[in-house]
């Protein structure tokens, strides 16, 4: 898992500071997110990469929108995967919205890059 992750974090899309709801507390936690080609992750300290907090794989991802009505507070999105529900928050609106066009770009170059394989073996 780490060398794969390591190797992964060479495909850095975007990066920056988002604040998560905590799943157990419902507290919000800052949070350095990564998005590389395949993943979503959280660390807790700025380009350390190691021990990540969340690892969410693009390919588990259902719906990625905004949801400030659901939470109350301003520039709130979620990340819908089978498993949970991710609440996160940015600065700003404008930050709020390239997060969400970047994981939803790299979401569909994943899936376009899958079909490209699976016509491979056709």
């Amino acid at each position: 898992m780490q060398n794969n992750m390591l190797e992964d974090l060479k495909n850095i899309m975007k990066e920056g500071w988002l604040e998560k709801e905590s799943r157990v507390f419902k507290s919000w936690r800052k949070r350095w997110f990564v998005l590389t080609t395949t993943t979503l992750y959280t660390f807790k300290a700025e380009k350390q990469y190691s021990n990540p907090t969340e690892l969410i794989p693009l390919s588990t991802i259902s719906t990625i929108k905004s949801c400030q009505e659901e939470t109350n507070k301003e520039n709130t999105f979620k990340i819908d995967t089978p498993e949970t529900t991710f609440f996160l928050m940015s600065n700003n609106n404008q930050e709020k919205e390239a997060w969400i066009g970047a994981i939803g770009k790299a979401m569909v170059k994943l899936h376009m890059k899958k079909n490209q394989k699976d016509d491979d073996f056709d």
